[in-house]
C-alpha cells in the first residue's frame, strides 16, 4: 500500500483552506449572565468544492475500497450556524448539562470553563495541573475531553480525561470523575489511570455512555504494537462502570491474559465515540497513519487491525485517503433538528476543522463514499447536543463555541 506523499497532503490542505467561509464576528463576550445567548448568524457562503478524486487521481494509490468523497455542501434548508461566544483558549471538549449550562475543556490551561445563559463565566468550573510540553501547539496532551453522566440530575457526576505529571516526573493519562457542587467541580476520583506515558500524541479520549457503562477510547500512546496486546489498555476502547471496574459481560472478562476492561482493540487514536440511545449501536472514529482515518461501528471483541493495516479491513461508514484529524462525535436524537435524527455528527481537525454528517444505515460495500457530507466549517474538536436540541461545537483555533440552529 502506498503512502500519499506529504507534499500532496499539503497541497490538499492549501486547496481546502481556499474554500474557507467568511464568518461573522461574535458579539458575545465574557461577563455577567444574561437571560438568553447573544448569538451571531454566520453566512454559509461556500459552493460545492471538488472531490478528492478530482484533486488527486487515484492511479497508483491502492485502497481496498473507495475512499469517502468529501464534497463541501451547505447545511439543510432552514438550518444555520450561529456563534454563541468566543474567548476560549484552545478548547477541546464540550458537554451539555441538563440545566442548560455547558462545560468546556481548555487544552493547555487545564481549566474547565462553564457557560451559563450563553455567557462564559469568569471563574473556571475546575482547574487542573495538566501536562503539556511547551511549544507543542498541536500535541494531543493536556486537557482532552469531558462527558456528563446521563444520571446527572441524580448523581451530579462529570468525567474529565487529561494528562498530568506524577510525583516521579513521569506523565500519565487519567479519566477522573468530579461532582458538580455549587457551580464547581469537586471530589475528584480517578477511575482510569494509564501509566504508559505518551510523549506528544495518541492519548485519544472519546467518552460515551452505553446505558450504565462508560466507553472510553484510549490511544496507543505512541506504542503501536500495544494496540493488539489484550493485556494492555492502550490502543483500545474500554468498557467500565462508574467506578472504573470492568463490566462482567465484557468480551475478554474471562481471559486471564487480557485486561478485562477491553471492549474492542486495534485502534491508533479513537478520539470520538457516540452511542445511539434508541438502537444501542455505537460508533467511533479512529485516526490512522497518512491514510485510513475512518468512522466505524463499534463491535464487542472486534479487532480494528492497527498497526497491521493502515486501512482497517472492517467496513467503515466513512474513510479518507488524506489525514482528517477526526475528533468529537455524537449520535443526534431529537425533533429540534429532525433531519439529523438517528445520524452521526462528527468533527475533523485538519484544514481549519469541519462538521460532518453521516447516516449510519445499512452499509453497502461500494457506497462507502456516500456516507459522509461536510456541512459546516470550523468544527475542530468537541461537539455535543444541548438540552435545547441544538448542536453545539468548538472552533479549536479561534476559541469559539458555535451552534447549529433553525
Amino acid at each position: 500500500m502506498r503512502r500519499i506523499p506529504w507534499f500532496l497532503c499539503c497541497a490538499f490542505a492549501a486547496l481546502t483552506a481556499s474554500l474557507a467561509i467568511a464568518c461573522g464576528e461574535s458579539t458575545a463576550k465574557s461577563g455577567q449572565p444574561g437571560s438568553t445567548p447573544d448569538t451571531t448568524a454566520i453566512d454559509l457562503a461556500f459552493t460545492p468544492g471538488p472531490t478528492i478524486d478530482e484533486i488527486f487521481p487515484s492511479e497508483g494509490l491502492t485502497l481496498a475500497f473507495p475512499a469517502t468523497q468529501r464534497t463541501l455542501v451547505s447545511l439543510p434548508v432552514g438550518y444555520r450556524i450561529e456563534s454563541v461566544l468566543d474567548g476560549l483558549e484552545l478548547p477541546t471538549g464540550v458537554a451539555a448539562l441538563p440545566d442548560g449550562r455547558f462545560l468546556i475543556t481548555e487544552q493547555q490551561s487545564g481549566d474547565v470553563r462553564a457557560v451559563k445563559n450563553g455567557v462564559l463565566q469568569r471563574d473556571p468550573w475546575l482547574e487542573l495541573d495538566v501536562s503539556f510540553p511547551p511549544g507543542k501547539f498541536v500535541a494531543e496532551l493536556g486537557l482532552d475531553n469531558i462527558a456528563v453522566d446521563p444520571d446527572f440530575e441524580k448523581n451530579h457526576y462529570v468525567y474529565v480525561y487529561f494528562t498530568e505529571n506524577q510525583e516521579s516526573g513521569e506523565r500519565h493519562t487519567v479519566l477522573a470523575r468530579f461532582l458538580d457542587k455549587n457551580g464547581k467541580g469537586t471530589n475528584r476520583q480517578d477511575i482510569v489511570v494509564i501509566d504508559v506515558p505518551a510523549e506528544e500524541t495518541h492519548v485519544a479520549g472519546g467518552i460515551a455512555f452505553d446505558g450504565d457503562a462508560i466507553l472510553l477510547g484510549v490511544g496507543d500512546h505512541e506504542r503501536p504494537q500495544s494496540a493488539l496486546d489484550l493485556s494492555e489498555p492502550t490502543g483500545k476502547i474500554l468498557r467500565i462502570d462508574r467506578e472504573g471496574e470492568a463490566l462482567p459481560d465484557n468480551p475478554f472478562a474471562d481471559d486471564p491474559n487480557a485486561d478485562p476492561r477491553v471492549y474492542a482493540y486495534g485502534m491508533r487514536n479513537p478520539f470520538g465515540i457516540g452511542v445511539d440511545s434508541e438502537t444501542g449501536r455505537a460508533y467511533f472514529s479512529d485516526n490512522r497513519d497518512t491514510i485510513g482515518d475512518a468512522l466505524y461501528e463499534l463491535k464487542a471483541g472486534a479487532n480494528y487491525a492497527w498497526p497491521l493495516y493502515r486501512v482497517n479491513y472492517r467496513l467503515p461508514l466513512a474513510i479518507y485517503d488524506v489525514p482528517q484529524g477526526m475528533a468529537g462525535l455524537i449520535v443526534y436524537h431529537g425533533d429540534t433538528l429532525s433531519i439529523f435524527d438517528g445520524d452521526v455528527l462528527f468533527c475533523t481537525y485538519h484544514n481549519g476543522g469541519g462538521l460532518h454528517w453521516s447516516e449510519p444505515g445499512q452499509v453497502v460495500w461500494l457506497e462507502v463514499y456516500k456516507r459522509d457530507r461536510l456541512i459546516a466549517p470550523a468544527c475542530g474538536s468537541g461537539i455535543t447536543q444541548g438540552s435545547d436540541g441544538f448542536v453545539y461545537y468548538l472552533d479549536y483555533g479561534a476559541g469559539r463555541l458555535l451552534r447549529i440552529s433553525n
